[in-house]
């Protein structure tokens, strides 16, 4: 694993720094090559002709979506993914695109470019006391059906078409496909958080108490810092903190500047793949800033520790929490085979938010901007989505503007021998080199979940 990690690094040091230029927005003729591998919808995709739908895993009772037979999730043994990309050499030149991609997807509704993101009226009170007393809440039904097979399409094309970008993430194993900017390089994805309706839940979600700017002003304004594209998490993630947010202080010091969120296009498989909560824990004194994992026997995280909650998320639904809180996934055991767990995730900037990119490494955030430490978070590289999209913005990603730069990628290279760097670094470190006492801890305190009030934030 400490291989993967350095490997991962390496390669995200070297291909990450690739501009997004419309040079390279062509995808390769041998990646649109038809496969016998593929079903002849998946086929037509990569074509660029009409897709009619291409949903491959269980749903909530949507009409006119089909569901595997339970037997695709009984898994006796490792069985190989049907999500996860070659890597090889030759793959890398002739399969992977470098720059910006179009996939020829309808767009679910009928829009105008200046439209605000479709309403979603089911935000009660409860969800935004949830979210401010635990943490993180969880809102059912967010994206309708016809939303939820769009956002599985474009995946399922990104995944067939896979961009550079994702190449570190792949090498690493801990997904079978997970891609940092998507929106940047993909207009699907750059149109669904445009005009889909999770802009205007968290747009909702930011009056929960957190953000008073907005709330003074009578309406919040949500931008973009970095969204993350998770297909099938193989190995998990033990407890920790979400810290690559973007230039944001995500409640570490200052006001707190930001709300992180999951899509899921996918029902919670029975046995694993949910994610699971400590409610309040983003009240910790304990986790610093720049840590990721954590263990819960230090410091005052003993006092979270036993308030566990999971989530089983169906698709179409969101989670949102605090970026200080603190929660684990768990992979699959025996592989994912055709099975499939789908999250757009990320995290938004809320209101008067302030760039704080000094002194830290962010993959997110190797654009080529002029912004400086304390500046207004107001660029096309940080896109209002909330109340609604702005044209001049929108122009700047369609004309391959936005995205990681040289200049980007050596602003974020001199940072990397920071103090605050050395942290992150370590704390991975340190989980990789006692990942058998890490699991020790904390294993007994999911073991009691069912007699904890699991799942007790699900009612709204």
């Amino acid at each position: 694993m400490v291989a993967h990690a350095t490997l991962s690094l390496s390669l995200s040091l070297v291909l990450l720094a690739a501009p997004a230029t419309n040079a390279f927005s062509t995808p390769s003729p041998v990646a649109l090559r038809s496969s016998p591998n593929f079903s002849p919808s998946l086929r037509s995709a990569r074509a660029g002709r009409m897709l009619p739908s291409m949903v491959l895993t269980p749903d909530r009772d949507m009409r006119g979506i089909s569901a595997p037979s339970k037997k695709a999730e009984a898994h006796t043994g490792p069985k190989e993914s049907t999500s996860k990309p070659p890597i090889g050499i030759w793959d890398l030149m002739t399969k992977y695109s470098y720059g910006q991609q179009t996939p020829d997807i309808p767009f679910p509704i009928e829009y105008d470019p200046d439209q605000p993101p479709e309403d979603f009226d089911g935000i009660t009170t409860e969800h935004l006391q949830t979210l401010e007393r635990d943490g993180v809440v969880h809102i059912k039904g967010v994206l309708k059906p016809h939303w939820v097979e769009y956002l599985r399409d474009i995946t399922e094309w990104q995944i067939q078409n896979p961009h550079i970008w994702a190449v570190p993430g792949v090498v690493s194993g801990l997904y079978d496909y997970i891609q940092r900017s998507a929106w940047t390089t993909n207009e699907g994805f750059a149109k669904f958080l445009y005009y889909s309706p999770v802009a205007s839940v968290l747009g909702q979600m930011a009056g929960c108490g957190w953000f008073p700017e907005g709330d003074a002003r009578g309406h919040h304004e949500v931008r973009i810092s970095t969204d993350l594209l998770m297909v099938n998490p193989n190995k998990g993630f033990k407890w920790h903190q979400d810290n690559q947010n973007g230039p944001l202080t995500s409640g570490h010091g200052g006001k707190l500047d930001a709300l992180r969120f999951w899509v899921t296009m996918d029902d919670t498989p029975a046995d694993y793949g949910a994610p699971v909560y400590l409610r309040k824990s983003h009240l910790n004194k304990l986790v610093g800033k720049d840590e990721v994992f954590v263990d819960l026997e230090e410091g005052d995280l003993p006092e979270y520790a036993d308030d566990v909650v999971e989530f089983r998320p169906k698709a179409g639904d969101m989670i949102i929490w605090h970026p200080r809180s603190i929660h684990k996934v768990e992979g699959a055991p025996n592989g994912w085979g055709d099975v499939k767990r789908r999250v757009l995730g990320g995290t938004v900037a809320i209101d008067d938010a302030l760039y704080q990119g000094k002194k830290k490494a962010l993959f997110s955030d190797m654009g080529r901007h002029n912004l400086g430490q304390g500046d207004p978070l107001k660029s096309p590289f940080f896109p209002i989505i909330y109340p609604k999209s702005d044209p001049q913005e929108r122009a700047a990603r369609e004309r391959g503007e936005i995205g990681r730069s040289f200049e980007g990628f050596g602003r974020m290279v001199g940072s990397l021998l920071s103090t605050e760097n050395f942290v992150q670094f370590s704390s991975w470190t340190k989980v990789v080199s006692n990942a058998k006492k890490i699991q020790e801890v904390n294993e007994p305190f999911i073991s009691d979940k069912g007699e904890k009030g699991t799942g007790s934030n699900d009612k709204p």
